[in-house]
């Protein structure tokens, strides 16, 4: 069979077999925005909850200040992790471009070197010595493959180059936006109702989005107990949004 055709044969496999939906692509971005999202939003609910709601003016005025500090926070936060985001990989990328390029004038200058340090690694691994040698002569054959493994083996970093740092932004954004809202909402639909009331609406909102958090994060893992995933998404959420909830009562009006 020729090459091409083997190649062709390999790339549907992997297209049919090993197919990744957009969401989990960015699941890591999902997940660490969303839960970012609902925490520093429910903490801006919280540090409101604890006013004393005297009259009919004042409820109607903190709700105003909640949902004012609350989409302002929203926004604001969603466009500065985004944006940390985007420079976090684009760092990242040029940091390892930088290593590679300092491993590879090693490769030039200093290749036995290189070859003793692959035998040491690939014996670490389990390989015999032989087994070891042979595998390292391979790897000469072919530097830019030997520079991935020695940059992924020796020094712990994997290649982040593929990352579309634009993308990866714009997941972290818009999950923040999308599950930041959830503790807000109640907010605007409920703004009639009393101040205890609305707030225990926002904390259930709370906790369904963090729910549905650990069924995404069950999703896209395929992990065998979907409690233990959405478990373990709702208890370090709730620990955060509780924490949130007992600073935020430090400062009432």
């Amino acid at each position: 069979m020729e090459y091409s055709e083997r190649l062709k044969k390999f790339e549907e496999h992997v297209r049919i077999e090993h197919k990744r939906s957009p969401l989990s692509a960015y699941f890591k971005e999902v997940i660490y925005g969303g839960v970012d999202g609902i925490i520093t939003t429910f903490s801006v609910v919280a540090g409101f909850s604890g006013a004393a709601f005297s009259n009919e003016t004042t409820t109607q005025l903190s709700f105003v200040v909640v949902l004012l500090f609350g989409l302002a926070n929203l926004f604001a936060d969603s466009i500065s992790m985004g944006l940390g985001n985007f420079l976090s990989v684009r760092s990242d990328q040029s940091l390892y471009r930088s290593i590679r390029a300092k491993e590879k004038r090693e490769f030039d200058e200093n290749t036995e070197m290189e070859a003793e340090e692959t035998q040491v690694i690939l014996m670490q691994r389990g390989f015999s010595e032989a087994d070891a040698r042979t595998l390292t002569t391979i790897y000469r054959k072919n530097e830019s493959y030997w520079i991935d493994f020695m940059m992924n083996n020796e020094l712990n970093m994997p290649d982040p180059t593929g990352e579309k740092p634009f993308f990866t932004a714009l997941a972290t954004s818009l999950a923040f936006i999308f599950f930041g809202s959830i503790p807000l909402l109640p907010f605007i639909i409920f703004g009639s109702f009393d101040p205890q009331t609305v707030f225990e609406f926002s904390a259930g909102g709370t906790l369904v989005a963090l729910v549905v958090l650990g069924i995404l994060k069950w999703k896209v893992t395929g992990a065998h107990h979907p409690l233990r995933a959405i478990g373990e998404v709702v208890l370090i959420g709730s620990l955060a949004s509780a924490s949130a909830f007992f600073v935020g009562t430090l400062f009432t009006f």
